[in-house]
């Protein structure tokens, strides 16, 4: 009996161990236009009965995207297809993404992307769309972005132009995780949203890119270099630069200054559609107590910072050595000893 009991046991720990490791992060909420939506929730959402209808396009996990060429790039694996469900906003709105969580040491650039479904959202495919960006952070004042959405209780906040015109769009938000160098990781999510107002611009031209494409001949730096000073986010300039759609990499805070705006929000869990967590939170915790979330829960001390995982070409981290993290201790200890203490 105690053999038996010891084998499912060693089994149960085998089977949440790839977890533990690949533990990052992925939307849990949308706010749009002041009401809440459930983002399609991995770890629960595949297995009730009936399946949710959400309005973002499904996940397979928390994990990355890692090939630049693949086309899960754009929605991640399986969100070229469409799904029934699409929030309402006008045209000038506020959209915050919620994440789940997410590691203090993934830093890197954030951006959020639109693009036209031309018609029907719930049968436009993703592979071959052309996307604008609206709102673009990366690395200024010696933080990066991901750092200050965990400073922001792992929410961030992009603003639908103004000026656009009315339609279905998916909205493709992204962080890129820059902790190994060489091997960037991507972890995008794509949601439906019907855009109301009296908008009439669309864009195009320059404004417009290739998902995958985008980062094909994107240079992403070593951020524990010591010669690391500067990174540019790659892609064109955000479209509608002169409306309130967001300000690039120059000044992120005005990109996520927002986020806690949305307290109409709270109480709208009417449908399916919307807000959802208690059966998510549920699995998601089983699956990951036995080492306490302790890769995947946002970290808000300054330690947390400076070690450097490592990706091994599967999503895995690792630790770096005490040198190749030096020289992003020195960079970004401090400021986060400011924030947090």
């Amino acid at each position: 009996m105690f053999s038996s009991t010891l084998s499912l046991a060693a089994l149960g720990l085998a089977l949440i161990a790839p977890t533990v490791v690949n533990a990052h992060g992925y939307i849990h909420t949308y706010e749009i236009g002041g009401t809440s939506y459930s983002g399609w929730l991995p770890f629960s959402d595949p297995y009730e009965s009936p399946v949710p209808s959400r309005i973002e396009r499904k996940i397979p996990s928390d994990g990355p995207i890692l090939d630049v060429t693949s086309s899960d790039l754009a929605c991640n694996k399986g969100g070229e297809t469409g799904v029934k469900a699409i929030a309402t906003a006008a045209a000038g709105s506020k959209i915050t993404f919620d994440w789940q969580s997410w590691p203090a040491d993934h830093m890197g650039p954030v951006t959020t992307y639109m693009t036209d479904c031309k018609g029907d959202c719930s049968t436009f495919d993703a592979s071959n769309a052309k996307w604008f960006k609206i709102d673009a952070a990366g690395y200024t004042n010696g933080q990066w972005a991901a750092t200050q959405l965990i400073a922001n209780g792992a929410k961030w906040t992009s603003t639908i132009p103004s000026e656009l015109k009315a339609g279905e769009y998916l909205v493709r938000h992204e962080i890129i995780a820059l902790h190994d160098a060489g091997a960037p990781q991507f972890y995008p999510s794509c949601a439906q949203v019907k855009v109301t107002g009296s908008g009439t611009q669309v864009p195009s031209g320059s404004s417009l890119v290739s998902i995958p494409g985008l980062y094909t001949i994107a240079e992403f730096p070593d951020i524990w270099s010591d010669s690391f000073k500067s990174f540019s986010i790659p892609g064109p300039a955000v479209a509608f630069s002169g409306s309130d759609s967001g300000s690039g990499d120059s000044e992120p805070a005005s990109t996520s200054s927002t986020h806690a705006s949305t307290s109409s929000a709270a109480s709208h869990t009417a449908s399916s559609t919307h807000v959802s967590t208690s059966a998510e939170t549920s699995a998601h915790a089983s699956a990951t107590s036995a080492s306490s979330h302790a890769s995947s829960v946002v970290q808000t001390s300054s330690a947390a910072s400076a070690s450097k995982p490592s990706s091994t070409g599967t999503g895995r981290c690792s630790s770096k050595t005490k040198r190749e993290r030096r020289g992003m201790v020195k960079r970004h200890v401090s400021h986060q000893a400011k924030r947090h203490h």
